[in-house]
């Protein structure tokens, strides 16, 4: 059976229309009505406002159902930034089919869609995959796509997702498919706001549109209605990781850890791409900004994610200095709270937080198979970077429910260590999944981590099922 044909019965669980639930995309239609001029998305020097977002995703999604797009379909989301990648999944989802992330390394989007058998890639003209012929393309960032689906009709059918449908699909090559339900990631958000607090700032971001950790934050967000602010290029008071304010950030551990270390790497001028993933061809390979000028289509048609002029400030902001500020004249950057989520939070990074940022809460979310929906969390403080032990992974999240498993799949007692797993709903207690990393239960019935998966985990045969995050 093919990942379609797993990914839509959820999908015909519910008539057409608007279900009692909230789905994704109609949590961030209740803001764009509400507030359409509020900023979603500050991504570099851009912004992407909720309502031009819901405008040009209803566009699309209506282009989609038109082509022949059916419920619980997958459609590969490959854009360069995140501007693009929040109207392509909000298409996808109106149109009732499933995001599907690609997958890591050159070619990730064609394999991707070859493996998941996707009615069409959506991607920007610097990510498009030549080895995807046979495979609808198209481009976001082409004025020449939206002049085609503009004469398009609204399909009064949109809405089509549903809470039980598949939202995302998350992709990898040592692990089974991760599918990612619209009730799992409102639920992990709205967990994550009784744990840490309602964001009332930006949810600061740092990874590649796609990823596990970069579609939790924006979700989280979204759902509170308020901007999702991506690394900037420059320095910038007005990011939470570089300046004091109300905001939060969502990150891995290793990215975090690259902010402390201190400036980060050069970075393009004003008016050039930012880089896209190790995965995508380097930035030196790409055209020069003197050849992407001469290539750029008329000032009429450069108007794909430029927000209207009513959301774009009267006046350009002020140069940017091209380099951090030396340390001791720097502002003390202080977000409201900090957020890392992957693998467990190491001791040292513990340290190095409260040295930088000792007013800033710091929580941890042990999230292994995906990166995007934590299994256990627990907040951090600055006498655990003092402890002799490693942190650990904190308490289970719910619904997950853990265990701590031993030869032949017997749970193991406080003190033992053996493979961490997830299991199924006492209705199906048999759908585990191993999140490869072993650990012990303490006796406060806390995960301490005993080892990570293996450096080389040996090859497994693929099942075509997905497997569906814990409900």
């Amino acid at each position: 059976m093919t990942t379609r044909q797993q990914t839509r019965p959820a999908a015909r669980a519910h008539p057409p229309g608007r279900p009692t639930a909230p789905t994704l995309d109609d949590v961030f239609a209740h803001t764009a009505d509400r507030h359409p001029s509020r900023v979603a998305i500050q991504d570099g020097w851009h912004r992407l406002t909720y309502g031009r977002a819901e405008h040009r995703a209803a566009t699309l999604a209506s282009a989609l159902v038109l082509g022949g797009v059916q419920l619980g379909d997958p459609l590969v989301v490959d854009c360069e930034n995140h501007r693009q990648a929040l109207v392509a999944q909000l298409a996808v989802l109106k149109a009732g089919g499933v995001c599907v992330a690609p997958l890591e390394g050159p070619g990730g989007a064609a394999r991707a869609a070859r493996r998941t058998g996707a009615r069409a890639l959506l991607c920007s003209r610097s990510t498009y995959d030549p080895g995807a012929r046979g495979v609808p393309s198209l481009a976001l960032d082409d004025p020449a796509t939206w002049r085609k689906i503009a004469a398009v009709p609204p399909e009064p059918a949109l809405p089509r997702s549903s809470p039980e449908g598949g939202a995302h699909l998350l992709l990898a090559a040592d692990r089974p498919d991760r599918l990612i339900d619209h009730r799992s990631w409102l639920r992990s958000a709205a967990d994550r706001s009784r744990r840490c607090g309602a964001p009332t700032g930006a949810v600061a971001v740092d990874e590649d549109p796609m990823s596990g950790p970069a579609l939790a934050a924006m979700w989280w967000a979204f759902s509170h209605g308020t901007t999702l602010h991506t690394a900037p290029w420059t320095p910038d008071p007005g990011w939470p990781l570089d300046g004091a304010g109300d905001g939060v950030a969502l990150l891995t551990p290793d990215a975090y850890a690259r902010h402390l270390d201190g400036p980060r790497a050069p970075t393009p001028a004003h008016g050039e791409e930012r880089p896209s993933a190790a995965d995508r061809p380097s930035a030196a390979a790409r055209p020069s900004a003197a050849d992407r000028s001469a290539a750029r289509p008329p000032a009429a048609d450069r108007s794909t994610d430029r927000p209207p002029a009513a959301d774009r400030p009267a006046t350009r902001p002020a140069a940017r200095p091209a380099a951090r500020p030396a340390a001791d004249h720097a502002p003390p950057a202080a977000p409201a709270t900090v957020v890392l989520i992957g693998r467990p939070c190491p001791r040292d990074l513990v340290a190095r937080h409260f040295a930088v940022r000792p007013h800033t809460r710091l929580w941890s979310e042990f999230a292994p198979t995906d990166g995007a929906v934590p299994w256990t969390a627990h907040e951090l403080l600055a006498r655990d970077a003092g402890r002799p032990h490693e942190p650990g992974a904190g308490s289970p999240v719910p619904p997950v429910r853990l265990s701590v498993r031993g030869p032949g799949g017997r749970g193991l007692p406080p003190g033992e260590s053996g493979a961490v797993v997830a299991v199924g709903p006492s209705w199906f207690p048999e759908d585990t999944q191993d999140s490869g990393w072993r650990g012990r239960w303490t006796p406060d019935h806390t995960l301490d981590i005993t080892a990570p998966p293996a450096t080389a985990p040996v090859p497994r045969a693929r099942c075509d099922r997905p497997d569906r995050e814990v409900t």
